[in-house]
């Protein structure tokens, strides 16, 4: 609780640029824009998962003006401590996903193996970026190595989703999230204002 106070605290703070804990990111994928797509913004309803909402943004071709592939380049959105790194990840299986479906998807260990294959920064501050569904971890990406911005860390896929056994190739994009403290940013608004967050942190928008 005192994390995300001292985190949401310094967000508000009247700091301007680079200087601000969630301003100077940029875009896990070059030229991706910022989709306008509901159910890919943070605070899209999840209704399978008891009411859950989307905690981050998501990054398809067909939404984000640039090609969205296995071999596209995921980047470190800012420089920061790779604290998270899957590098042993075990795809789930079919076994897997019923028993997400008998957990009616509840609980923040089910959320977690939905995210599939994941690398984690902590840029400071409070401030983390994550990097879900990835296919592959770049060369070198390992817990408590300093990564600089722009730096590549791994490419797009579907880990974590049925697609990946069911029919692979047909869901990949990245999710990708700014987590402020225990929260993420965008927590609590509409998914147009959260998007609108994240445009600033871009540097897409005042």
């Amino acid at each position: 609780q005192a994390e995300q106070e001292q985190a949401d605290t310094e967000a508000d703070a009247p700091e301007q640029g680079q200087d601000h804990p969630l301003r100077g990111f940029i875009r896990p994928i070059a030229g991706a824009c910022v989709t306008e797509f509901p159910g890919h913004l943070p605070g899209s309803p999840r209704t399978y998962r008891n009411h859950g909402v989307h905690e981050g943004l998501d990054f398809y071709e067909w939404a984000s003006c640039t090609s969205v592939t296995y071999t596209t380049e995921i980047l470190a959105a800012k420089a920061g401590v790779i604290i998270r790194a899957d590098l042993d990840y075990v795809e789930i299986t079919p076994a897997d996903w019923q028993r997400f479906i008998d957990a009616n998807w509840e609980g923040e260990a089910i959320l977690d193996e939905l995210r599939g294959r994941q690398v984690w920064i902590d840029h400071g501050r409070g401030i983390v970026t994550r990097y879900a569904h990835l296919s592959e971890i770049a060369v070198g990406i390992a817990v408590g190595v300093e990564v600089q911005q722009g730096q590549l860390i791994g490419h797009p896929g579907e880990s974590g989703q049925q697609e990946v056994y069911a029919n692979p190739g047909t869901d990949i994009h990245l999710h990708f999230e700014i987590r402020v403290g225990d929260g993420w940013l965008g927590q609590g608004e509409s998914p147009a204002d959260a998007r609108t967050l994240y445009l600033q942190a871009f540097g897409l928008a005042e």
